[in-house]
């Protein structure tokens, strides 16, 4: 018997034991994704989402202790890793806008620090997509003037150190249909692993601008809000979409200081501290003098 992929208000509230009420209560807080068919008027919701509430609600109301959960590890996505990850993505956005594999190849070509992975027992269970773009391509996206499958390897930046990016967040998420407590602790995972690859970008001297991203996924808006990010108002007028910021130099978020402090110290030891042994002069601030990164086209001095 093939397993139901929605379940309408009615049969949730009956298999979950709660009201209408309390149901949306699950919808807004993250735990239950929610669509409305082409049209209907009525949403329904997703069943693997309600089975996996009712499985935890069940748990917690038989006083069973949780079971230890196998080891997860955040990573560097490679190429081989791309056909899993395309179809792990392909799962969360129900295959919208997806991605092709060859694609997402010729970018991690372009440049491989721009994809990492959670794996959990040799599966890939969630991911984060950070990508140097020009400011006018971010802008194009956020207005959904451009979609992220319409990108090419041309328009992926390579990452160089003490030039100004702008970085987009592409895509965070996790694998669906599993417990509210495998999801959570996954979520923690990827948090601190995101957190780790912006630390990381500090201490190779890249210097970062702003982050961008947008979701209309109750996890992606959940995991962008964890992060830090600062929610703004959506440049596309769509229900449900959610548009976020951070600005670097006016942040006073913990991580982002941090990020901050690590960044100068690499000023200090990569530049500050460095004399030319022919003029005993101090080098030059780099700077992007073709503009690709959206800074003005000034050669250095």
């Amino acid at each position: 018997m093939q397993r139901k992929k929605y379940y309408t208000a009615k049969e949730a509230q009956e298999i979950l034991n709660m009201t209408y009420s309390a149901l949306r209560n699950q919808v807004i807080a993250g735990h239950i994704r929610s669509e409305v068919p082409p049209g209907k008027r009525q949403a329904v919701y997703l069943a693997v989402d309600i089975d996996a509430l009712k499985h935890d609600m069940e748990i917690w109301r038989a006083g069973k202790p949780r079971m230890k959960l196998p080891p997860t590890k955040f990573v560097k996505a490679t190429i081989e890793d791309m056909p899993e990850a395309v179809e792990l993505a392909d799962e969360v956005f129900s295959g919208v806008n997806t991605i092709p594999v060859e694609k997402r190849i010729t970018w991690l070509r372009k440049n491989p620090d721009i994809d990492y992975l959670l794996k959990q027992e040799g599966r890939i269970v969630g991911y984060f997509s950070l990508i140097p773009l020009r400011p006018e391509t971010i802008e194009d996206l956020l207005t959904l003037n451009q979609f992220a499958k319409d990108l090419t390897a041309e328009d992926i930046l390579p990452y160089t150190p003490n030039v100004p990016v702008d970085l987009y967040g592409m895509a965070i998420g996790t694998k669906p249909g599993v417990s509210h407590y495998q999801k959570h602790e996954w979520g923690k995972v990827l948090i601190v692993g995101a957190r780790g690859v912006i630390l990381d970008l500090a201490k190779r001297g890249i210097n970062i601008r702003s982050m961008h991203a947008h979701s209309n996924t109750p996890d992606g808006v959940k995991l962008m809000r964890h992060l830090g990010f600062t929610e703004i108002v959506p440049k596309a007028p769509v229900p449900g979409l959610h548009d976020f910021i951070i600005e670097v130099e006016r942040s006073g978020i913990p991580f982002i200081m941090r990020y901050k402090e690590e960044f100068k110290k690499w000023q200090e030891e990569n530049i500050d501290s460095k004399v030319d042994s022919r003029t005993g002069r101090k080098p030059s601030t780099m700077v992007d003098a073709s503009g690709q990164n959206g800074t003005k086209g000034t050669p250095p001095n």
